[in-house]
């Protein structure tokens, strides 16, 4: 009986722990939507290349931005730039430079809003106004004028 128990006890934590790998990888998770974004400047004064993860759903699109500095009286230097989150959870674009200027050591916002052109399946994740990406918890998420918001901002080194 103590035999079988053991087995039984043992079988148990191993499906548990199956349950949580997948492909001999851990099964990640995060506590709400996130955006991880690393930005590179590699010295063209008209191109910084973005790139990051977000487990937004697939489709989701964010905009990008670069800036002179962080804070009010900054200078938006770079052109609309749109890049959508693939179905593996990362997104990667080229942002080039507004007529008139140039980047350097910037600050690049990479900015989720419910409302930026968004494909309808994204609302049945993060609500209509973007009620459910976990403000005020999250650290990336804001609310302006009753719709919620991600924001991530990243120096260019």
């Amino acid at each position: 009986m103590k035999g079988y128990l053991m087995t039984s006890l043992l079988l148990a934590g191993i499906a548990a722990l199956a349950s949580h790998v997948e492909g001999g990888h851990r099964k990640l998770s995060a506590p709400t939507y996130y955006i991880a974004t690393r930005a590179d400047y590699t010295g063209d004064p008209a191109r910084i290349h973005v790139r990051g993860a977000s487990n937004l759903p697939a489709g989701a699109r964010l905009s990008i931005s670069i800036y002179d500095r962080v804070g009010q009286g900054s200078t938006l230097l770079s052109d609309e730039t749109v890049a959508t989150v693939d179905g593996e959870g990362f997104f990667e674009v080229a942002v080039h430079a507004a007529k008139g200027s140039s980047f350097r050591h910037n600050v690049c916002d990479v900015v989720f809003m419910p409302r930026f052109h968004q494909p309808a399946s994204i609302f049945e994740a993060v609500g209509e106004e973007g009620e459910r990406l976990g403000f005020p918890q999250n650290p990336q998420a804001y609310v302006h004028s009753g719709e919620y918001y991600l924001l991530d901002s990243v120096h260019v080194p």
